[in-house]
């Protein structure tokens, strides 16, 4: 998915969740955040970001923040910060018939997105060529660390809840799929953050025999856009080193 107007800015701070400062050609401009999480890592004064204008011209901050470059002694890449894209991408690769699910019998031929079940919505309900029903719920990672991938970066009870969810989903005789989008640019490694979200990495193991399923793509980004690239590996062992804890930004 591609941006429409994309502009460089540099990073300057983030006065509240949603609103974040930058400066363009000297001049300072109020941006909306379009991410819950910390970024303590990717929002580095000076860090050089992309900007694109609000669809809604009446709105308080004329421009969304989407992506920064993340700068690190193993190179540096685009790091999407938008809440929004993994969903947008991954309704667009199986649209294009660009991307299916692991053992998931037949073609896709229904892909809709918020589809409620049980006590809340699941991203997205598919059906095969078979007449297979299932679920995805998707989920965008944004936290690098030594060019591996773990998801959350903040604590999460809400993943957790759409886990068990997804269980609810096997029971009741669909295919589930907890599919992680990697929104670093060409970073296919992806694990959890088991420090910083015990709960959910407990939930993962218990519903992966349950006969939920994981899956993980990368993506290519840049600043004008994302784009998911080819499968990811998803190691739900390997040890993850919070960068955020390693730089001292949070304990």
């Amino acid at each position: 998915m591609q941006y429409e107007g994309a502009q460089l800015a540099h990073y300057v701070d983030r006065p509240s969740r949603f609103t974040c400062r930058v400066e363009r050609n000297g001049e300072t401009i109020e941006t909306h955040l379009k991410n819950t999480g910390r970024g303590a890592d990717l929002l580095i004064p000076g860090a050089t970001v992309s900007i694109v204008p609000a669809k809604n011209p009446e709105r308080k901050t004329h421009w969304d923040m989407v992506s920064v470059i993340k700068r690190t002694d193993h190179g540096d890449f685009w790091v999407n910060i938008d809440s929004a894209m993994p969903n947008k991408v991954t309704k667009e690769a199986v649209d294009a018939d660009l991307l299916t699910f692991p053992d998931l019998p037949g073609t896709i031929t229904e892909f809709r997105p918020e589809v409620p079940f049980g006590d809340s919505r699941v991203d997205f309900k598919g059906k095969t060529s078979t007449g297979q029903e299932f679920f995805v719920e998707t989920k965008g990672a944004t936290l690098e660390s030594h060019g591996i991938v773990g998801f959350p970066d903040a604590p999460t009870i809400r993943a957790v809840k759409h886990v068990y969810n997804l269980e609810h989903a096997i029971d009741e005789g669909y295919m589930a799929y907890l599919f992680f989008v990697i929104q670093i640019d060409n970073i296919d490694v992806l694990t959890l953050n088991h420090h910083m979200a015990p709960k959910l990495t407990a939930a993962i193991k218990a519903a992966v025999p349950h006969g939920v399923k994981i899956a993980a793509y990368c993506s290519k980004v840049d600043e004008n856009g994302m784009a998911l690239h080819r499968p990811a590996e998803f190691r739900i062992d390997e040890p993850f080193i919070d960068p955020q804890v390693e730089m001292g930004l949070i304990k």
